[in-house]
């Protein structure tokens, strides 16, 4: 073989291992593709700064339904239909304009207004398989899990 050729052979190599371990990095949901992770389906609220919370029997869990890449955010509070806008970049997580419908559920009424609250405190996040952690300056606001 001539030099050439060798070298070419080593460039198309070294491109191959780049794909690879690029591949690798956004499978484990650590990688640029967190960004997708997130718009993957509904995320039910798990706990609330730190703790767990507690609806009364036959109250929906609260839950988000992500679209990083449009911007675009919808859930459900406990009570309320939520809309607004979510904004991603790299693990900065933010949730402008956020707002709900209007009725008042006493019965889960607290549960929806601390929902709210941490999302429009959340300043970033962490995302480990099926769990979505939201910190506010690194303390944990919310933790969400992916529903299949």
């Amino acid at each position: 073989m001539d030099r050439r050729m060798t070298k070419t052979h080593v460039s198309l190599a070294a491109l191959a291992l780049g794909v690879m371990l690029s591949a690798n990095k956004c499978a484990d949901g650590k990688g640029g593709d967190a960004t997708a992770a997130l718009a993957q389906g509904k995320w039910a609220l798990q706990t609330l700064n730190g703790q767990a919370f507690h609806l009364p029997e036959g109250v929906e869990t609260p839950s988000l339904t992500l679209d990083p890449k449009e911007g675009g955010l919808t859930g459900f509070g406990g009570c309320n239909r939520l809309m607004g806008s979510v904004k991603v970049d790299g693990s900065a997580i933010s949730f402008p304009n956020l707002g709900s419908t209007k009725m008042y559920c006493e019965n889960s009424q607290k549960v929806e207004d601390e929902f709210k609250a941490a999302l429009r405190a959340a300043n970033s996040y962490t995302l480990k398989g099926d769990k979505l952690t939201l910190l506010d300056k690194g303390k944990e606001v919310a933790t969400l899990l992916h529903v299949k």
